[in-house]
């Protein structure tokens, strides 16, 4: 019956011999199918455009820095700051096996480096060797950071991508000497972050050297300015946050209540309040854009009423001539499916090239402050919108169909 030559013919007639009632009605079907297409299209790059800021981190992470205590406490005035120390970070890591990683810092800022004739201003920063895993730091020339290097107080620093182009250029940077406040640090390697997130990005344009060397020659010999460390799989970050909170806290002799002498930025539980809003913003997209749809196919419906009704003589007289009741219906749900689909596909076309345009365009613009990007529409959402497409078309037809099949060959042969 679908590749039945005259049945196509008579579909294709009716449809001449009603352009604007069929085409009003695929309009529906059409701007349904597009809404949804682009919007998913748009969520998708938005939602990569936001979390492309958490590329390139270890998300079971939390960072903790110092801050001014607000609350008196033990004879203790507020107003002071509880500085980390080195002891502290040791200390941490002894007492809490879920603890992975441990990655203390130490920075200064805009400090005047020099090679040569060469000089310009970087930020200096004293890490362990743990933070090139956590923020996704590799090398593309030498090595980084080792515990070696910590433990000896080694005068080396690894620098990154962008300061070897601005200081070495074309030169090889490996094995050459920098000075960094009059004393000479030897280069063992170049880094560059792999990752999306603009902020990390600004590490090619730092200076990484061991975390003793910059505790002594440029701070007080103890003090650090912050910490970053990662949680091991098998716990959730939120259920021993407080806990290394407090454990700083003690050390420190902080209040309890104090909550705003340690700043803290729990990156699993911003990543998953992300994740989250995201999934609930598809879902709310998936409402709209089938809703829309649906709206086009109960017009699809409503129009193969009234062609069913028009056409109830001609149904008559097909009965009359031996038509079975199947044939009738497969002839409206035939027609139903071709409006459906076809407008459909238009819509699904359209709204994949609109998506790949705007892709196209924000792909040529600057990455700076940008939180939309690589806007696309996934294979899986085209695949099920045209299964949607197929059972609307179906569907919209059943009731009109069902209809046709039940008329009266006498009473239809009757009627004006």
């Amino acid at each position: 019956m679908i590749f039945n030559k005259d049945t196509w013919q008579e579909i294709l007639g009716t449809i001449r011999k009603n352009k604007l009632r069929t085409g009003l009605t695929a309009a529906g079907v059409f701007w349904g199918i597009f809404m949804l297409i682009f919007m998913m299209g748009m969520g998708n790059g938005l939602e990569k455009g936001i979390l492309n800021e958490f590329s390139g981190r270890s998300t079971n992470s939390i960072y903790l820095w110092p801050k001014s205590t607000s609350i008196v406490y033990k004879g203790l005035p507020a107003g002071r700051w509880a500085l980390f120390t080195v002891d502290d970070i040791l200390t941490l890591k002894a007492k809490a096996d879920y603890l992975d990683i441990l990655a203390p810092r130490h920075m200064t800022h805009n400090v005047v480096v020099t090679y040569g004739t060469k000089s310009n201003d970087f930020e200096i920063r004293g890490e362990w060797d743990g933070i090139f895993k956590v923020e996704s730091l590799i090398p593309v020339k030498g090595r980084i950071l080792n515990k070696r290097d910590e433990q000896k107080n080694r005068k080396v620093a690894v620098i990154g991508k962008t300061v070897q182009e601005e200081m070495f250029g074309n030169e090889n940077p490996i094995g050459k000497y920098i000075n960094i406040k009059g004393i000479s640090f030897q280069v063992v390697g170049v880094i560059k972050f792999e990752g999306e997130s603009r902020r990390l990005q600004e590490a090619e344009e730092s200076i990484f050297i061991p975390l003793s060397t910059s505790v002594k020659l440029f701070g007080d010999g103890k003090h650090i300015s912050w910490l970053v460390c990662t949680i091991n799989p098998n716990t959730m970050v939120s259920d021993v946050e407080n806990e290394i909170i407090d454990f700083i806290k003690m050390r420190h002799i902080i209040s309890p209540d104090d909550t705003r002498a340690i700043g803290c930025f729990n990156l699993e539980k911003e990543f998953r309040k992300l994740t989250g809003l995201f999934s609930g913003i598809r879902i709310f997209m998936w409402i709209v854009g089938i809703g829309t749809l649906m709206a086009g196919v109960v017009s699809v419906s409503n129009v193969m009423l009234i062609t069913v009704k028009d056409r109830t003589r001609e149904i008559g007289v097909r009965k009359a001539l031996g038509a079975t009741p199947m044939s009738i219906i497969n002839m409206i749900l035939l027609e139903s499916v071709f409006i459906t689909a076809l407008s459909g596909y238009i819509g699904l076309l359209f709204g994949t090239l609109l998506v790949s345009g705007i892709n196209f365009i924000t792909a040529g613009m600057s990455a700076d402050n940008q939180m939309f990007t690589n806007p696309e529409v996934n294979l899986t959402i085209s695949l099920t919108s045209l299964i949607v497409l197929i059972i609307s078309g179906l569907i919209a037809g059943l009731l009109p169909s069902l209809h046709a099949s039940r008329i009266n060959p006498v009473e239809a042969l009757r009627s004006d």
